[in-house]
Order: C-alpha cells, then structure tokens, then sequence
C-alpha cells in the first residue's frame, strides 16, 4: 500500500526550495541532486522514493533542467529538476513530477 500511496501524492508534485552545495567545476553531483530529490519528496508527502535516478551532474547556472526519474515499486515518474538560482556554493532548484507515470 506504501508504494501505491507515494505514487498518488506525487502525481504532478511541484517542490520548491530544494537546495545543494556546488561543486568545484560548478556542478551539482549525480548523488547529491538524487538524494536532495528524494529528502524533499519525503518531506513534502511523509514517505521517501524507492530510487531517483537521474543521467549524471546537472550544471548549476539559472535556468538548467535535468530530466530525472522517480520509482515507487513498480511505477514510475518523470521529473523535471530546473535551477532557480546560485548563490556562492550553494544552488537551488525546483522539481516537477510528471502527471502520469511513465510505465
């Protein structure tokens, strides 16, 4: 039932103010975007993803997205991560969890 809930409350899910420090080359690490997605969803809806995945490091400028993906058992979302702003070593940035599943 956990798994089906998670996937209900995150159905077109918009989260704001997820925050990262920067890397040295002005990235944000694979791991720590995967794992920052995963603590807001937990956050915002009381229960943590099975994975976030996401294709690599996301360049951390205004404006960059990243296309990423959210498993709930065996459902499965896209989301949308876009940089909001750089301040320093830290960057945020907002996540938008597709309407439909993908699967």
């Amino acid at each position: 039932m956990r798994t089906v809930t998670l996937a209900l409350c995150c159905a077109g899910l918009v989260l704001g103010g997820c925050s990262a420090n920067v890397e040295v080359n002005q990235q944000i690490a694979k791991a720590d975007l995967e794992k920052g997605i995963a603590d807001a969803l937990q956050q915002s809806v009381g229960q943590r993803p099975d994975s976030i995945t996401c294709p690599g490091p996301i360049n951390a400028k205004q404006g960059e997205h990243m296309r990423c993906e959210l498993a709930a058992g065996s459902t499965k979302y896209g989301l949308t991560a876009t940089i909001k702003s750089v301040e320093g070593s830290n960057a945020k940035y907002d996540v938008q969890v597709d309407n439909k599943p993908s699967n």
